[in-house]
């Protein structure tokens, strides 16, 4: 069955179908490149599972407000540049040309034989910079400045390491926007905003704390340190989810039977 194009026109330059970066269950990302090996990421929003179809209609507005929020921090460091829209569920952005942390992670793991949590990680994170995760926070602090809250940063799959070194933010489709309001209203949203903040740093240090735990400063380690918020958002929210996720897809995480599944085969059928 049909379900992306062989190739598409942006800017006048022609696009040709090179291969899926990503397909799990809630969106499918696939790489354009052109003649000069410039290239392009389609990501197309979707609910790819059990009767996945059934709620096809809300991913349009997904895609959508997914959109309006990328156009607000496009122009950012660290922000692969924003493309044109592509149907009712789609868009395009920059590719950047490297490897994300869990791609990075995995590596590591694979060929020195060592566990997520394990010092030694550390020793073989050659690809990170000593500064990434300034950089990192950088960006993420621009981001915040737009009055958004990330919220996925947790995923190291939305992190990339370019082939310079330089860290890529990608993934904008559960960011949150707030509003700036006046009053006890106004009060009481800027508390929230605060928190959500440091949920946000939260995970940019836990990052940090895996790759690189020897150069985390004390403050560092401290915001590293799992939150009252985070605490209560994984026992009431995150473990019933997974629980329900396992009964319907008992292997594993989305981004550990992709990455799995990628390393079996690389095929996906393509519109002529």
């Amino acid at each position: 069955m049909p379900v992306y194009p062989s190739q598409v026109m942006i800017e006048g330059q022609r696009y040709a179908f090179h291969r899926i970066l990503k397909d799990d269950f809630f969106s499918r990302n696939l790489l354009y490149k052109n003649q000069a090996n410039e290239g392009y990421v389609l990501k197309l929003s979707d609910f790819r599972f059990v009767l996945g179809w059934l709620f096809r209609p809300l991913t349009g507005w997904i895609s959508r407000r997914e959109y309006r929020i990328y156009q607000m921090v496009s122009d950012l460091p660290g922000i692969p540049a924003l493309g044109p829209r592509y149907g009712k569920r789609g868009y395009f952005h920059r590719f950047i040309e490297g490897h994300t942390l869990h791609e990075i992670e995995k590596r590591i793991q694979d060929q020195f034989n060592v566990v997520v949590g394990d010092p030694l990680i550390a020793k073989y994170a050659t690809s990170l910079a000593p500064d990434f995760f300034d950089q990192l926070r950088v960006i993420v602090q621009a981001v915040h400045r737009r009055r958004i809250f990330y919220a996925d940063l947790n995923k190291r799959g939305n992190i990339i390491c370019s082939t310079e070194g330089k860290p890529y933010l990608i993934d904008f489709q559960i960011c949150l926007l707030i509003p700036v309001r006046q009053g006890w209203m106004g009060t009481l949203t800027e508390k929230i905003f605060q928190r959500l903040i440091r949920e946000d740093l939260y995970h940019l240090y836990k990052h940090k704390h895996t790759f690189q735990p020897q150069m985390l400063s004390e403050k560092e380690r401290h915001l590293a340190q799992r939150t009252d918020l985070n605490r209560a958002y994984r026992r009431y929210l995150w473990r019933p989810y997974i629980v329900v996720k396992r009964l319907i897809y008992p292997h594993g995480s989305n981004e550990t039977i992709w990455y799995k599944w990628k390393k079996e085969k690389d095929q996906s059928p393509r519109m002529s």
